[in-house]
C-alpha cells in the first residue's frame, strides 16, 4: 500500500514548536487524481502550475486548467551535486523561476523544472527556512541548549554577510517538556517586504522593507483559546492513533506540556495582498482560518479541511480564491487533490 502515513523526519524535540502530525480531512470538492505522488512534503499552486514536493528530494510537476489536471514532469534528484537535495523542503514560486530550499543550499529551476543555478548557503538555517529578497537572503535558523530554544531571523547580503538581526526569541522548555501549542515566531517575504509574524498573548504582524527597516506594526484581533480537555484531545488524538509512536506512546505521551493557552494562530502567510492565519479552533476534521486585509480588518472566518500538523509538510495552499489541499483516497490507495471555494 503505497505511503499510508507520511514518517516523520522530525525529531520530538521539534514537536515541542506545536507541529506534530496529520488528521484526515473531510472531503471537498474532487479536483483530481495524483499520479506519481508518493509521500507529499509541501504543495503549491502559481500561474496555472501545481508543484508538489515529495518527503524526499523530488518534486512534481502538472498544469491545472478550468477543467483538468495534467501531469507534466519529475525533477530533482538524491545527492549533495548540482540540483540534487538530501531533502527538499520548500517550494518558493518567483515571477520567472522557483527557489527550492535544501540542506545548507538555494536551488533554482525554471519555472518547467528545469535546473539553472544553485547556491551554498554556509549559515544556520532551520528546515530550509530561506528567502531571496532583493539581492539579499532572509533566513531563519534555530539554536538549542539545555533549557531553551533561540530563534533568530536575520537578513544577509548576497555574500552571507551579516546585515542586521531582524528578530530573535527565546523558548525555555526545561521542565515544561514538549509545548505542543507552543508560541509563533516566524516570517514571510511578499512584494519586496518582510512579514514577522509573532502569536502568543497577541498575534502581531511587523513590517519591514527589504532592507530589514522596520516600517509599522499590524494587530490581528485572535485570541487564544483555553485549553480545554476537548482540545487537549484534538491535539493529541492523531499522536495517539501514529503507527510510527504507538509501541512508545506511553513513554512520548509523559513529555507532553500544555500552556493554559492556545496562540491566536498556528499558521500565517499572505495570498493576493491577504493575511491568512490558521487558529486552533477545530470542527470535527476541519480548522478555523481567518482571513484579514493587509491593514489587519477582519474579512472571513471559515472552517476547513484539517490537513495536520506543519511538521509533515504543508499539504494545502490558496490560489485563485480556492483552498486546495492534498487528501489521501484509502480506498483507491491514491492521492487526490480537492478544493473548496473561499473567496
Amino acid at each position: 500500500m503505497k505511503a499510508l502515513k507520511r514518517r516523520c523526519l522530525i525529531p520530538w524535540l521539534f514537536i515541542a514548536l506545536g507541529l506534530f502530525f496529520p488528521a484526515k480531512p473531510m472531503s471537498g470538492e474532487l479536483a483530481a487524481k495524483m499520479p506519481r505522488v508518493m509521500e507529499p512534503f509541501f504543495l503549491t499552486i502559481a500561474d496555472g502550475r501545481i508543484y508538489i514536493a515529495e518527503n524526499s528530494s523530488i518534486a512534481h510537476l502538472y498544469t491545472i486548467g478550468s477543467n483538468e489536471v495534467t501531469f507534466v514532469k519529475s525533477f530533482g534528484h538524491e545527492g549533495q551535486g548540482p540540483g540534487e537535495f538530501r531533502f527538499m523542503y520548500r517550494i518558493r514560486v518567483n515571477k520567472d523561476h522557483l527557489d527550492i530550499s535544501g540542506n545548507y543550499k538555494l536551488v533554482r529551476f525554471s519555472l518547467d523544472g528545469e535546473y539553472i543555478d544553485e547556491v551554498r548557503v554556509p549559515v544556520g538555517m532551520f528546515k530550509g527556512a530561506i528567502d531571496q529578497i532583493g539581492e539579499n537572503y532572509l533566513i531563519k535558523d534555530l539554536q538549542f541548549s539545555v533549557k531553551e530554544i533561540t530563534i533568530t531571523i536575520n537578513l544577509y547580503d548576497k555574500n552571507f554577510k551579516l546585515i542586521r538581526e531582524i528578530g530573535t526569541q527565546k523558548e525555555v522548555y526545561g521542565l515544561k517538556k514538549l509545548n505542543l501549542v507552543a508560541e509563533v515566531f516566524s516570517y514571510r517575504t511578499a512584494d519586496d517586504q518582510i512579514f514577522i509574524i509573532t502569536s502568543g498573548k497577541e498575534s502581531i504582524v511587523t513590517v519591514y522593507d527589504r532592507n530589514g527597516i522596520r516600517q509599522k506594526e499590524i494587530k490581528l484581533p485572535l485570541e487564544p483559546i483555553k485549553v480545554t480537555a476537548d482540545l487537549k484531545e484534538a491535539v493529541i488524538k492523531p499522536l495517539r492513533e501514529d503507527p510510527e509512536l504507538r509501541d512508545r506512546w506511553s513513554i512520548f505521551e509523559k513529555q507532553i506540556y500544555f500552556p493554559n493557552k492556545t496562540p491566536g494562530l498556528d499558521y500565517f502567510d499572505i495570498v493576493d495582498g491577504k493575511f491568512i492565519a490558521r487558529t486552533y479552533r477545530y470542527r470535527n476534521n476541519s480548522v478555523e482560518f481567518v482571513i484579514f486585509d493587509e491593514q489587519g480588518r477582519e474579512l472571513q472566518r471559515i472552517f476547513l479541511p484539517h490537513t495536520g500538523r506543519l511538521s509533515n509538510g504543508i499539504l494545502f495552499c490558496f490560489y485563485q480564491g480556492c483552498y486546495y489541499y492534498l487528501l489521501y483516497n484509502f480506498e483507491e490507495e491514491a492521492w487526490e487533490l480537492h478544493c473548496e471555494k473561499v473567496w
